[in-house]
């Protein structure tokens, strides 16, 4: 990049002095307060062209508070204002977004009083003096900070962005610095929260957006969670976070894959999980309000039941797990009931039964809270839906309440970025799952199963899948689950053998109605639009496209908090 122009020297003419500063706006300057200290006036001299600009040193004002002369931070106004674009900033938490990445500041010491020299270092947030940032020199050449960098913007080398003010260096051979980061500058200078925007959001959505996320006291751990689970949806994001502002910050302004309106919509999402007054209100007013298509998010309260093979019987018996989801985030915590040791005839009895336990613990209000059925592969096509709700008069429960299903290896993966990757790009897309089910019938006969495999995995394979016919065998719809699509639907139901072949089929019919009826369904609303074409089905029978049909649905979230020694 060239350099700024709104990089400046600072003369004192008065001591001798000489120091750095950077324009923040047609007529201020911002610089440390050691280098103008005890004047009233200096010189400024900006990169466009050689001339000294008058300016006084500022001292009241909304530019400047009492306190900022002992935090080192001084405020020039000129006398007159100048046409050069001003520095623009990194957000407030731009040292720990672009931790261990090259900044770069420009300083005026012996010897380059004329050009200035340039140096670069790095920064870690951790490493802190006090309430500034201590920097480390970029290597063990060049020019480091010696008298004439005081007051020298920070910038981030690739976005050009201020992220700091020098402020000094050591004056033994450690090659180490201290910076004042940008959110202690605005501190001290409230003007600067008046232009510092944080992506597509302006500086009123910025400084609003702090203020509700304030409050918060959200632990390190659940913020690394939040993060790596994003990190397998968006490109960009840092490593490594330890603030819920930072995480939002480096959303907004990091990933290298997403438009605006698609970082609103995920930013929206994440926004959902802390549905605090604040941030409802925030939401509703920058998000909404700048782009009305961005999709709002959707969470129900739900119960998940799970059944997985026990250790010490695998085969034999099984151990059963049911939980209530009540949080937007869909977090698993403890669970409300657990019984091991069932063989595979006990287990319906135990869910049924165990179920009106959990749909009590549920808030008012949640008379059709989701179930999703947890299952080892093999029993992924258990008819549940038709399984008696005891809490609505022995009512096949996929007609009471959504009911889906999802499989135990999933729900136990380490990472499931790709799983998680597809359900938010669904999302993103505002995607149609009738228009975007990819359908495996009988116009087309199952064949070498390792093509049907690279098929479901070539160009991340198709998001939202429905088999029929044949290719609603088991090893087929076990084929279709490992490769993570988060929606797959199919038929239990066998295919008649006496039907002609091709387009006459009648699960070809039965794909063309279920497709039209889930037009314009999405990812968070198929559950419940299944549940009305299950009751459809219930009363007009088998031939119903929506009859014997079971709906695998997974986004990755409303799994087991993954604990460790540091939690």
């Amino acid at each position: 990049m060239t350099e700024p122009l709104w990089q400046a020297r600072i003369d004192v003419p008065a001591t001798g002095r000489r120091g750095s500063g950077f324009l923040v706006g047609p007529r201020h300057v911002l610089t440390c307060a050691h280098v103008v200290r005890g004047q009233a006036a200096a010189t400024v001299v900006l990169r466009d062209r050689p001339e000294p600009r008058p300016a006084a040193v500022v001292t009241g004002g909304p530019w400047w508070t009492p306190t900022a002369d002992a935090a080192d931070v001084a405020v020039l106004e000129l006398e007159q204002p100048v046409r050069v674009p001003p520095a623009e900033f990194a957000p407030h938490h731009a040292v720990e977004i672009y931790a261990g990445q090259p900044f770069t500041a420009l300083g005026f010491p012996r010897g380059f009083a004329d050009d200035g020299v340039n140096t670069r270092f790095r920064a870690a947030p951790l490493r802190l003096m006090g309430a500034n940032v201590q920097l480390d020199a970029d290597d063990d050449l060049g020019a480091w900070l010696p008298s004439g960098f005081s007051g020298a913007a920070a910038y981030h080398e690739s976005t050009g962005r201020v992220v700091g003010m020098i402020k000094g260096a050591s004056a033994g051979e450690e090659r180490i610095g201290v910076m004042v980061p940008v959110a202690r500058l605005a501190q001290h200078c409230p003007r600067l929260d008046d232009i510092i925007e944080l992506g597509a959001l302006s500086a009123r959505a910025y400084t609003e957006l702090r203020a509700a996320l304030r409050p918060l006291a959200i632990p390190p751990a659940k913020v690394g969670r939040i993060l790596a689970r994003l990190r397998g949806q968006v490109d960009g994001l840092p490593h490594r976070l330890t603030t819920l502002p930072a995480l939002i910050e480096s959303l907004v302004v990091e990933p290298v894959d997403l438009d605006d309106e698609e970082m609103l919509g995920v930013l929206s999402g994440l926004l959902t999980r802390f549905p605090t007054d604040e941030i409802r209100r925030w939401v509703n007013t920058h998000i909404f309000k700048y782009n009305p298509t961005a999709p709002v998010p959707v969470h129900e309260c739900a119960v998940v039941i799970r059944l997985e093979p026990s250790a010490a019987a695998p085969g034999e018996t099984y151990d059963l797990t049911v939980w209530t989801v009540t949080g937007p985030d869909g977090e698993l915590t403890e669970p409300v009931l657990h019984r091991g040791g069932l063989t595979r005839a006990q287990w319906r009895d135990q869910v049924e039964t165990a179920l009106v336990e959990a749909l009590d613990r549920l808030p008012a209000g949640s008379d059709a809270a989701a179930v999703e059925f947890v299952l080892p592969r093999s029993f992924l096509a258990e008819p549940v839906d038709e399984w008696t709700d005891l809490a609505d008069d022995r009512t096949p429960l996929g007609i009471t309440r959504p009911v889906t299903v999802r499989d135990l290896d999933w729900f136990h993966h380490a990472n499931p970025a790709r799983l998680t990757r597809s359900a938010e790009m669904l999302r993103e897309r505002h995607a149609g799952i009738g228009e975007h089910l990819r359908w495996r019938d009988c116009t087309e006969q199952p064949g070498d199963p390792v093509r049907y495999k690279a098929w479901l995995r070539q160009d991340d394979g198709p998001f939202a899948l429905g088999l029929a016919g044949d290719w609603s065998r088991p090893e087929h719809v076990a084929g279709a689950v490992a490769a993570g699509p988060p929606i797959l639907l199919w038929r239990r139901l066998p295919c008649q053998s006496d039907h002609p072949p091709g387009a006459d089929c009648p699960t070809v019919r039965y794909r063309q109605e279920l497709g039209d009826r889930l037009r314009g369904t999405t990812i968070d609303t198929i559950g419940a639009a299944l549940r009305r074409i299950r009751a459809d089905a219930a009363a007009e029978g088998d031939k119903h496209c929506g009859s014997g049909v079971t709906l695998l649905r997974d986004d990755g979230r409303r799994r087991p908090l993954p604990l460790s020694f540091a939690e």
